[in-house]
């Protein structure tokens, strides 16, 4: 499997790359009037009309910092953007190296990676959108 392990605030968090299209640097967004908290706005990108989400949002956390780039995701013909920190790297793992969560109730967390003396969460992105109106 291979992920995007990436910043967001002080935290390190990785995504797999199966519905990863593209990532781009942060573009000024427009806001979208009467849309949830975790709806940055949308963006122009090369002519596609993309909504852009706030990722620290999403995972309840301090929205307080710098968004350095923006991970897009692909499904089907439908495209949303994610606001990121820094792109960390991109890695290949096999299925041992990641630390499975085995909670009964499905999270936005799959598991965790151990790099570098550091934690890495990584997301469940379909879990997550789809918590927060089944996006993707």
């Amino acid at each position: 499997m291979q992920v995007i392990v990436f910043t967001l605030g002080e935290s390190r968090y990785a995504i797999s790359t199966d519905k990863v299209e593209e990532i781009t640097k942060n573009i000024q967004s427009t806001e979208v009037p009467n849309s949830p908290d975790w709806v940055e706005g949308i963006i122009n990108l090369r002519g596609n009309v993309v909504t852009l989400l706030n990722l620290s949002k999403l995972l309840q956390q301090d929205c307080t910092m710098c968004y350095n780039n923006i991970i897009i995701l692909k499904d089907d013909d439908e495209k949303v953007g994610l606001l990121i920190g820094n792109v960390d790297q991109v890695m290949d793992l096999e299925d041992s190296e990641i630390q499975k969560i085995t909670d009964e109730e499905k999270t936005e967390f799959s598991g965790i990676i151990h790099m570098d003396d550091t934690i890495v969460n990584m997301i469940d992105i379909e879990i997550l959108l789809s918590k927060n109106e089944g996006l993707i």
